[in-house]
């Protein structure tokens, strides 16, 4: 959930002329203008989550690059790629054009791209310090192939079923037996028996597009997890976005 997404390290994804950074002139008039870059911060932050026509129109994406870039020296691994760079590598790829096409018909690629990045970068900025987030990262990038990802992609942005039917009292003992299950479970009291339901409606959903092979490779990753890396991915199918 990180090579079409994210502009860190392991993304292996050079900048283009012009770069995914403002130059260097630039980005010292832009220090010199943002004396508070966290209340910057937070300011650009509010507009992605309210008025994505605003945070496109005054380009917003890449001044928030920056302001990570200013903070911290280097690009944090979950920093957003701008979605015009995400759509040309995107385009690259059938499967990759395909995910566009789609997006385009859901709301829009602009739309749907950000809040996938915002999901997913919410999501893995809890997993721990910068290198877990990296390590977490990079390996989903190793383990699932580019059509895989791409059809997970598509599933994070389906969300959520409006409706399920609550799995039965000896599914959610079996759900409970093992960590991060049991503490889940705990978490959720009476409404872990709809929220088992939508994770499994989830999974099951995922299968039937990726089949037998796919979700062997998701089972193989997700298994390789820490515990609570494991727990954190259940929350996030659970609630999406």
């Amino acid at each position: 959930m990180t090579r079409e997404l994210a502009q860190f390290e392991g993304s292996n994804t050079p900048a283009p002329d012009g770069g995914n950074v403002l130059p260097e002139a630039e980005s010292r008039a832009f220090a010199r203008v943002s004396p508070d870059p966290g209340a910057r911060r937070a300011e650009i932050e509010h507009i992605r989550n309210t008025d994505f026509d605003r945070y496109e129109r005054e380009n917003l994406a890449r001044e928030l690059v920056t302001l990570t870039e200013h903070e911290t020296g280097k690009a944090t691994p979950t920093a957003p790629m701008p979605v015009e760079m995400s759509r040309s590598q995107m385009l690259e790829t059938p499967e990759g054009a395909q995910f566009v096409m789609d997006m385009e018909r859901f709301g829009g690629f602009r739309t749907q791209l950000q809040r996938l990045q915002s999901a997913i970068g919410g999501m893995v900025r809890d997993l721990g310090d910068e290198r877990a987030q990296r390590v977490f990262m990079e390996r989903f990038d190793r383990s699932f192939p580019e059509p895989l990802r791409y059809s997970i992609y598509n599933q994070m942005v389906m969300g959520v079923p409006s409706f399920v039917v609550p799995v039965a009292a000896d599914r959610v003992k079996e759900f409970a037996a093992a960590e991060p299950g049991r503490e889940l479970v705990r978490e959720w009291g009476s409404d872990a028996p709809e929220t088992i339901a939508k994770i499994w409606k989830r999974i099951e959903n995922l299968k039937a597009v990726i089949g037998e092979d796919g979700m062997d490779i998701f089972k193989d990753w997700f298994n390789s997890l820490e515990i609570p890396h494991m727990k954190r991915v259940l929350q996030f199918i659970a609630r999406g976005f």
